[in-house]
């Protein structure tokens, strides 16, 4: 909807005031248009909705049939509709209720206790009518059952009283819920022991920071140190932030906590704290806006009620106007005290431009306390740094809210009733309002790309061994176990690899159709909004998101030459069309295509007061992960002199994560040039990213041949170049202890160990375990420990199968396999220790203990076994 413009007599010019500029905008043919788009977003979106509500039931009977399918692509896709179900069917609905009932069941069945808890929490929380006695009955008994596999033993015991209750006293048929009795009856025993061991709970260490001399709460860098005064632009010096003192080294000079906040890609985050995580829930009313828990949702619903309708038709998503709309609520929470003593002192506004002059002469009235919008609503911001295209875009932004605004909310009623203006004129105002205020958003706010690493993508390549998994051990010829398999195959790192790179290269197209992102440097929701754009003008038909994907597009010029002489009836056919595909593809295109890519825009109003420029950067910026940006003097700062911010700021890598937030003595940073990007999150490139999802689509092809033929040389030497090729292509692009890379090695090594190649895989396991004990890496990803137990595993066993048939075998090799064991198990029981409801890290643990003291007991049974007895072995195996 961005991409159709405005009528306009001339094109806007930025030196012209917000008014003036909505004043030309408004004229009747504008006014009626954006009404009967508005009209039909509304009508579209209910039809769309009615048709969720229909089909939701059957989808979700499908997906409990498919629960018990072992199929990891079958669960995964349950999964996918159950996630739609919850998140875009009608809330007050049985379907709904059910969906997340559903969905905590496959969570537990997956081992993932402490997600389903989620769920069971949300499903307590929703209305009892739409709950049977027997779900609520279930619910709470999963629910005690994950708190006590989660070690919140009290929680727990407290949760069995409630369900001990419920079932003494609602339910009259046990025959529904009689496995669920079983099994907590299962449990209740020791449940209800005492327990030695301390219960898990999670504590967040937190620390106020506060910069070096105090706040300077005043315009243009209300967060920054008393140290610190702004100065304007003049023809003498540029603007920006100088030290009205000496600074020393690692005193803070910035602490900005910004309360405005937008994600560009929806259903990937909670909106309120930022948090990304697959399982999320929506507004009840809207089913856009995403929250991680019902504590989120009900913090934000004072808020949300006045936009909810915006986020529901789809009009502040595709204007991508949430911080924007959030200002206007805030702008209107400031101007309306001082219309109301100017009309209580008689004073009457009934021009427009009076109205207009008059708030930003109340903004402009220096007060005591700081107030953002007071400061972005006296400031006009520099329309000239913005394209024409970019301003352009923001003057259609700041019309169409402010008629959704005027018809569709009672803002203007609440905040603007006492101004005696007709319909035109207050839009006219409400506009410039917006559009000011959305200078400011586009001008001072942080644009961050985060990237997320799901399972479909980097990781694909580094799920459990499931390809491995029903390959037995097979005969293979004996000089293969000191073999180099490159060696063994004849072949050429360079010309072999480089054919190979290429070939993958080639197969781009065909594993990731890279359909031509005409606007790669908008947002990913602009992005989507632009592809159905080119869509609908060609007419495709679009039966599911696969088709919108695949689909060409057109360039950027073409759309607007079409969009530009299109008259009235043509675009709102268009929109119809559009808002259709909108509604209903949003989530899953996001949900399954593009849910790698994040945009996080903050309004940062004091970080964009400082000059950026990492050549003579004196100040070093952090993001901590609650959002909160700390800015620290990287070296002593004197009197006078420029603070200077480098453009590369420092962040935790995962943000998602519970962690303790980072103490001042964190801050001492040094200032060689060696360790400049030491701390700098490293994001995958999406060249990389694609890249890394035709190698892993090439190897599964080939293993899936490999696996049907396991003895043809052909296809073993086809996926030794593949595999050499695709970790050659991860040492370019990863660092040496990146867990990408350590992954890609330990899948290679399982594939050498199955192959006979027994020497070579220890080689590339005893390298892996020296870089871990010489740095001393602990893996947060548990698949790093489980890969490498599981190449040790079929190593070992080979060894034991093979050492009486072949007593010359190098005896070291085994030795250090089993010492490589060792080290493995030891930093797995700290992984284990640290994160005491990972069941996942304990069980593997135990497991390969067992299996560790094993082996131990097998070798040295053989390497002190008397000769004699040796010769007697292998001639009776002979």
């Amino acid at each position: 909807m961005h991409r159709i413009p405005l009528y306009m007599g001339s094109e806007p010019r930025p030196e012209a005031s917000e008014y003036i500029t909505m004043s030309e905008a408004m004229c009747p043919r504008n006014l009626i248009e954006c009404e009967l788009f508005l009209k039909i977003l509304r009508k579209t979106t209910d039809k769309v909705f009615l048709d969720f509500s229909e089909v939701a039931e059957g989808c979700l009977n499908i997906s409990k049939k498919c629960m018990n399918m072992k199929s990891p692509t079958v669960l995964k896709m349950t999964l996918q509709s159950l996630d739609e179900i919850i998140c875009r069917a009608p809330s007050a609905s049985p379907t709904c209720v059910d969906a997340i009932m559903a969905r905590s069941v496959l969570y537990i069945k997956n081992n993932q206790n402490t997600t389903a808890c989620n769920d069971l929490l949300y499903y307590e929380s929703l209305d009892p009518a739409l709950k049977t006695a027997e779900g609520t009955i279930i619910s709470q008994i999963l629910h005690c059952i994950c708190l006590f596999v989660n070690r919140e033993y009290e929680a727990s015991k407290d949760k069995l009283s409630v369900v001990k209750g419920l079932i003494d006293g609602t339910l009259a048929d046990r025959s529904e819920v009689s496995p669920f009795l079983a099994l907590i009856e299962q449990h209740e025993e020791r449940i209800n022991q005492a327990r030695i061991n301390v219960e898990f709970c999670k504590k967040v260490q937190t620390e106020n920071f506060v910069p070096f001399k105090g706040f300077k709460l005043t315009r243009k860098i209300p967060f920054a140190s008393q140290a610190c005064d702004y100065s304007e632009k003049s023809i003498e010096k540029s603007g920006g932030v100088f030290a009205s003192c000496d600074v020393p080294k690692g005193e803070i000079v910035l602490v900005e906590n910004p309360v405005y906040f937008q994600f560009s890609a929806p259903f990937l985050n909670c909106e309120l704290c930022g948090v990304h995580q697959q399982q999320l829930y929506t507004c009840d009313n809207c089913r856009y806006r995403s929250y991680c828990s019902k504590s989120c949702m009900k913090s934000d619903a004072e808020v949300h009620q006045y936009e909810c309708y915006g986020y529901k038709i789809g009009l502040i998503p595709m204007l991508e106007a949430n911080m924007l709309f959030r200002l206007f609520c805030e702008a209107g929470e400031y101007i309306l005290p001082a219309i109301v003593d100017y009309a209580m002192d008689g004073g009457i506004l009934s021009n427009p431009r009076d109205a207009w002059t008059f708030i930003l002469e109340h903004a402009q009235e220096e007060e005591k306390t700081y107030n953002l919008v007071g400061e972005l609503l006296a400031t006009a911001p520099d329309y000239n740094l913005l394209t024409r295209e970019k301003y352009t875009e923001i003057v259609t932004t700041a019309f169409r809210l402010s008629v959704f605004i005027y018809n569709d909310t009672r803002l203007a009623e609440k905040y603007f009733y006492l101004l005696a203006l007709v319909k035109t004129d207050l839009i006219t105002v409400m506009a410039a309002i917006l559009l000011r205020l959305g200078g400011h958003v586009l001008l001072n706010s942080q644009r961050d790309n985060l990237c997320y690493r799901q399972r479909e993508g980097i990781d694909a390549m580094n799920e459990n061994n499931d390809e491995f998994e029903n390959c037995g051990i097979l005969p293979m010829p004996t000089d293969r176990i000191s073999a180099n398999v490159f060696s063994y195959y004849g072949v050429n790192a360079i010309t072999d690899f480089v054919d190979c790179y290429n070939n993958v290269h080639d197969s781009l197209a065909e594993i990731e159709p890279e359909y031509p992102e005409k606007f790669s440097n908008d947002s990913p929701i602009f992005r989507f909004a632009d592809r159905l754009h080119s869509i609908c003008m060609q007419k495709y038909e679009i039966e599911a998101v696969e088709d919108l994907v695949s689909a060409d597009t057109l360039p950027e010029q073409e759309i607007n030459e079409i969009l530009q002489i299109f008259n009235t009836s043509q675009r709102c056919q268009l929109l119809t069309n559009i808002a259709k595909y909108f509604q209903q593809f949003v989530y899953q295109y996001f949900h399954k295509i593009e849910n790698t890519v994040q945009l996080k825009s903050t309004l940062c109003v004091t970080l964009k007061a400082f000059k950026q420029n990492c050549g003579t950067k004196n100040i070093k910026a952090i993001f901590l992960p609650n959002g909160k940006v700390v800015g620290v003097t990287a070296k002593k700062v004197h009197k006078g002199e420029e603070l200077v911010i480098c453009p590369d700021f420092a962040r935790y890598r995962d943000q998602s994560r519970i962690l303790d937030l980072a103490r001042r003595g964190d801050f001492n940073f040094s200032t060689s040039i060696e360790n400049e990007y030491e701390n700098l999150e490293k994001m995958p490139s999406p060249e990389f990213v694609r890249h890394n999802k035709a190698f892993i689509a090439a190897i599964k092809k080939n293993l899936s041949a490999w696996i049907e033929s396991r003895l043809d040389v052909n296809l073993q030497l086809n996926l030794t170049i593949l595999y050499g090729t695709y970790n050659s292509f991860l040492a370019l692009h990863c660092e040496e202890k990146d867990e990408t890379r350590f992954l890609g090695v330990l899948k290679f090594s399982m594939f050498l160990a199955l192959n006979g190649f027994l020497q070579h895989s220890t080689d590339n396991i005893v390298h892996f375990v020296e870089l871990t004990e010489t740095d001393d890496i602990h893996f947060k990803n548990i698949e790093i420990y489980r890969q490498s137990l599981c190449v040790i595993r079929c190593i070992i066993e080979q060894y034991i199968n093979i050492m009486v048939n072949c007593p010359e075998v190098d005896s070291e090799y085994p030795k250090m396999v089993l010492v490589s064991s060792s080290f493995i198990l030891k930093r797995l029981q700290i992984h284990a220790e640290a994160l005491i409801d990972n069941e996942e890290a304990s069980s593997l643990y135990m497991e390969y203990c067992t299996h560790h003291y094993k082996w131990k007991t097998v070798f040295n049974s053989f390497l002190t076994m008397p000769p004699d007895l040796k010769n007697f072995l292998v001639k009776s195996k002979k």
